[in-house]
C-alpha cells in the first residue's frame, strides 16, 4: 500500500510538473507573439557545461548563483526548447513601473534630468544642442531604424575642422530597455557644452578629443510601447533580435546568432568603418560592473593590465560619490567579458578585434529602468568616472606617421613586439597619419611599418600610467625597383586555386610578367592573376618580374612556394601517410554533429616518425572540452599515452610521435548541437626523432612536446646551449661539456622555441614545443 501511495505522488507531483511547463511555454509563446520577445529565468545545476551552449542559442542577461535570467524570440525559444530545461516567465524589467515622461516643451525646459525624453523630446534635445553650441558640436544622423527612427550622434569639438584629434565613442542602450545610460549621455553631453570654458577637466577633453556620443543605439527598441512612452521598451529591436549578438564575431564569424545582419547593426558597421575609433564604451543595465574584453573567448587581451587600470579606475571613482553597494557586482565591480559569461556576435568584442578600438562594456543600473527620480543619483555616481575614462584616450604613446620623402602623412601599423596578438595593434588614420596607442606603463618595442616602407623600431620606448608620450614617425618609401608577391594561399589540396597579388615597390612599374610552375595557367601577364589551378601534387616555384617604364627590370622567383597535397579526410581507419592534409571530417567546412571517428596515421617510410602541424583549429569551446574535442595519442591505438584533449581555437600546434612505430591517433567527438570549422593540419614523416631542422650533424631533443626538462643528445661536444623564440629573441643560455644534456624550461611559456647547441666545430638547430 505505501509503495502504491508513494507512486500515486510521484505520478502526481510529476504531471504537476509537466503541467506548469506547459503553461509557462505557452505563456511565452503568448508574450513573443505580442513583444516579440519574453523575459524569463531558469536554474542550472553546472553552468559551466551548459552555459557556453546556451549563450549561441538565448540572449542570457545575468547570472546570479544558479539562476540565469535570459531572453528569447520566437526562434530562439524553440532551441531553448530542445534542453527540456523548466523556467519561469517573468515580467518585463520595462513593465515593472510606469516611468515618468516629458515631451518636448517640458524637456527643454526642465535642468533636473529626473525624467525619461519622449521619442520627439530626444530629437529636439539633440537637435537643441547644435543651436546652443554650433562651433563646438554638429548632429550626425547614423541612418534610420526599420520602423523609421533616426540613430543619432553628437560629435563635440573645440574645433570642428580639426581632424588629428583622437576620436572616442560613448553609445548606449543597444539593449532597447536599459536604459540609464541614455539620460546619463545626453546629460554629459549638455555638461561638457556647458562647462567649456569654465571646468578644467571638460575644457582639457573638448580641446583634446574628437568626442561622439550616440545616447540611443536601438530606438525601436525604446520606445516599442510608441513613442511617447518607454513602458514596454524591448531588448531587442522591431524584428525581436538581440542586436549585441548581431555583429562579426573574432571567433564565430559573420553571423553568430544565426541572423542576417540587422539595419541598425549594419548602419553602426558603416558608421565605424568611417572612423578610427581609438577608445569607446556601451552603456548597458541589469547590473553594475565593468566589463572587460573579451566576450567570446578565454584568451586574454593583449591589454589586459590596462583594462583592469582603466576598468578599477571607473569603478573605484563610482564607490567614492555613490551610496554603499553601488557597482560592487562579481570581483567589486570589474570583470572579464568571458569571466561572467561568454557571448557571440557583441559589439565590445567586434570594435576591439576588427577595428583596433579599445571598447569596454559599462553595466551602470542593476534596475534596468529605474525610477525617473532615481537619474540624477546615477549622474552624480557616474559622471567623473565617465570623463576619467574619456580621457584615458590622451595617455600612451601618440603622434604623426608620415612619409620622409615628401612629408605626407600615411596609414601604418603600429605593432608592438611580444605584445600585441589578436588585432591588439593600431593604425594611423588620415587626414592627419595620427596614431594613438593607450597602453599600460612599461617599456616595449615598437614597430611601424607599412608596404612599401622600410620599417622603423623604436626599442624600450618607456611609458608611464596615465601620462602622454609624444613620438613622431617618418617612414622611408622603398624606391628601387624591386619584385615583390604575395598569394592567398600557399598550402592546400589538389585541385585548390590560389589569387596572386604584386607587392613590388618602386615607381612607374609598367608590366608584370608571372611564371607558375605547376599550374593552369602556367604564366600570366596581369598585375594580380586570380584563380591560378593546381591540380597535382608537390613542391612548386613562383616567379615575378616587373618592368619600369624606363626598359629596368627586377626578378622575384620563389621555390617550393606553393604546397600542393593530398587530402586526408578524418575517418574510422588505420592509414599510412606522409606529405598530406589532414582535416576534419567536414573538411573545407565545418564538421558534423554526433560525430565519433578514431583514425590511427602510421609513417608510410621505414624508421621515420610522424609530424602533424596544426595550422588551423576551431572547435567549440568548453572549459572541459566535454562537448566537442580531439584527442591525440602517442601510439597505434587509444591505448598509448595520451598527449593531449583539445577544443575552442587552443590548437595542439606542433605534435610530432615519440613511439617504435611512429605513428599517432586521433580520436574526434562532438555532440548533436554547435558545428565549428574543425582543423586543417600537415602530416609529414621525419627520419630522424624530434623536428630538426638540420640534417647534419644530428640533434634529438626529447620529450617532444616538453613540459619542464628537456634532453638534449648530438653525436658531437655541446660547449653551449641557447634556447630563443622565432625571432631570435634568446631566453635561456648554459654553458655544457657534453654530447647529453638536460636543461629546465619550465619558465618558459607555451610556444614554439628554437634549440641552438653549439661545440667547437659543429652545431646544430632544432625546434621544440613548450606546452
Amino acid at each position: 500500500m505505501k509503495r502504491i501511495i508513494l507512486l500515486s505522488i510521484s505520478i502526481f507531483l510529476f504531471g504537476n510538473l509537466m503541467l506548469a511547463q506547459y503553461s509557462a511555454i505557452e505563456e511565452a509563446r503568448a508574450i513573443i507573439k505580442e513583444r516579440g520577445e519574453v523575459y524569463f529565468k531558469f536554474n542550472i545545476d553546472d553552468s559551466s557545461l551548459q552555459l557556453d551552449k546556451l549563450s549561441k542559442v538565448i540572449s542570457i542577461d545575468n547570472i546570479k548563483n544558479e539562476s540565469v535570467f535570459a531572453y528569447a524570440n520566437k526562434k530562439d525559444l524553440n532551441q531553448f526548447l530542445d534542453f527540456e530545461i523548466p523556467f519561469q516567465v517573468l515580467t518585463a524589467p520595462s513593465m515593472l513601473h510606469n516611468p515618468r515622461m516629458l515631451d518636448s516643451d517640458e524637456a527643454l525646459r526642465n535642468r533636473e534630468w529626473d525624467y525619461y525624453p519622449s521619442y520627439q523630446a530626444y530629437l529636439d534635445i539633440m537637435e537643441q544642442f547644435t543651436i546652443d553650441y554650433p562651433d563646438m558640436c554638429e548632429l550626425i544622423n547614423i541612418g534610420m531604424t526599420n520602423e523609421g527612427r533616426e540613430l543619432l550622434c553628437l560629435r563635440i569639438n573645440n574645433d570642428l575642422e580639426d581632424e588629428a584629434d583622437p576620436e572616442f565613442l560613448y553609445t548606449s542602450s543597444i539593449h532597447g530597455d536599459e536604459l540609464t545610460g541614455y539620460v546619463v549621455m545626453l546629460r554629459l553631453i549638455e555638461y561638457l557644452l556647458e562647462n567649456y570654458g569654465t571646468d578644467d577637466q571638460a575644457t582639457f577633453l573638448v580641446d583634446n578629443i574628437d568626442i561622439w556620443i550616440n545616447p540611443l543605439a536601438n530606438p525601436d527598441g525604446t520606445f516599442a510601447g510608441g513613442n511617447n512612452s518607454v513602458y514596454g521598451a524591448t531588448r531587442g529591436n522591431a524584428y525581436g533580435i538581440d542586436m549585441n549578438r548581431n555583429y562579426p564575431d573574432p571567433e564565430d564569424g559573420d553571423h553568430p546568432d544565426g541572423n542576417a545582419w540587422q539595419t541598425e547593426t549594419v548602419h553602426f558597421m558603416e558608421f565605424a568603418e568611417a572612423h578610427n575609433f581609438v577608445m569607446a564604451a556601451n552603456f548597458h543595465g541589469g547590473a553594475e560592473v565593468v566589463n572587460y574584453p573579451w566576450d567570446t573567448w578565454y584568451t586574454r587581451h593583449a591589454d589586459t593590465d590596462w583594462w583592469e587600470l582603466v576598468s578599477r579606475q571607473f569603478a573605484d571613482t563610482a564607490h567614492v560619490y555613490s551610496p554603499s553597494g553601488y557597482m560592487t557586482d562579481l570581483d567589486n565591480g570589474v570583470s572579464n567579458g568571458y569571466d561572467w559569461y561568454s557571448i557571440s556576435g557583441g559589439r565590445q568584442d567586434y570594435m576591439n578585434y576588427f577595428h583596433h578600438c579599445r571598447e569596454v562594456t559599462l553595466e551602470v543600473s542593476g534596475v534596468k529602468l529605474p525610477p525617473a527620480n532615481q537619474l540624477p543619483g546615477f549622474w552624480e555616481y557616474l559622471h567623473r568616472s565617465c570623463l576619467n575614462y574619456m580621457e584615458q584616450v590622451l595617455y600612451g604613446f601618440r603622434g604623426t606617421i608620415t612619409d620622409a620623402s615628401n612629408n605626407n602623412p600615411i596609414i601604418a601599423e603600429v605593432f608592438i613586439y611580444d605584445h600585441d596578438e589578436l588585432e591588439t595593434q593600431v593604425y594611423s588614420s588620415l587626414p592627419a597619419g595620427n596614431y594613438h596607442r593607450p597602453i599600460k606603463g612599461g617599456l616595449y618595442n615598437v614597430t611601424f611599418s607599412k608596404f612599401g616602407y622600410f620599417p622603423e623600431t623604436i626599442e624600450n620606448l618607456e611609458i608611464y600610467d596615465n601620462e602622454i608620450e609624444l613620438l613622431d614617425i617618418e617612414l622611408h618609401p622603398i624606391t628601387e625597383l624591386t619584385a615583390g608577391f604575395e598569394a592567398n594561399n600557399t598550402l592546400f589540396g589538389i585541385g585548390g586555386t590560389v589569387d596572386f597579388s604584386d607587392q613590388s615597390y618602386g615607381t612607374g612599374i609598367s608590366e608584370w610578367k608571372w611564371l607558375f610552375e605547376g599550374g593552369t595557367p602556367e604564366s600570366s601577364f596581369e598585375q594580380n592573376p586570380q584563380n591560378i589551378l593546381y591540380s597535382e601534387a608537390g613542391d612548386f616555384d613562383v616567379s615575378l618580374t616587373v618592368y619600369d617604364n624606363d626598359g629596368d627590370s627586377s626578378v622575384l622567383m620563389i621555390e617550393n612556394y606553393i604546397k600542393v597535397r593530398e587530402i586526408l579526410e578524418m575517418d574510422n581507419e588505420t592509414i599510412s601517410r606522409c606529405n598530406v592534409l589532414f582535416y576534419d571530417a567536414g573538411g573545407d567546412n565545418n564538421y558534423g554533429d554526433n560525430e565519433n571517428y578514431t583514425m590511427t596515421i602510421t609513417p608510410d617510410a621505414d624508421l621515420s616518425w610522424l609530424r602533424v602541424e596544426f595550422m588551423e583549429f576551431n572547435v567549440e569551446f568548453q572549459s572541459n572540452c566535454n562537448y566537442d574535442y580531439l584527442e591525440i595519442y602517442d601510439g597505434s591505438d587509444m591505448n598509448a599515452p595520451l598527449l593531449g584533449k583539445w577544443c575552442g581555437t587552443d590548437s595542439p600546434g606542433m605534435i610530432v610521435a615519440d613511439n617504435e612505430d611512429g605513428a599517432l591517433t586521433f580520436y574526434f567527438s562532438s555532440d548533436q548541437n554547435t558545428t565549428n570549422s574543425g582543423w586543417k593540419a600537415l602530416v609529414s614523416c621525419d627520419t630522424s626523432v624530434g623536428i630538426s631542422d638540420s640534417n647534419d650533424p644530428k640533434i634529438r631533443l626529447y620529450p617532444n612536446p616538453v613540459s619542464d626538462l628537456l634532453r638534449i643528445e648530438t653525436d658531437f661536444e655541446i660547449e653551449f646551449i641557447n634556447v630563443s623564440d622565432a625571432s631570435g629573441r634568446k631566453f635561456i643560455s648554459e654553458n655544457a661539456n657534453s654530447k647529453n644534456v638536460s636543461i629546465d624550461l619550465s619558465s618558459l611559456q607555451s610556444g614554439i622555441y628554437i634549440v641552438h647547441a653549439v661545440g667547437k666545430d659543429a652545431s646544430a638547430i632544432s625546434k621544440i614545443i613548450k606546452r
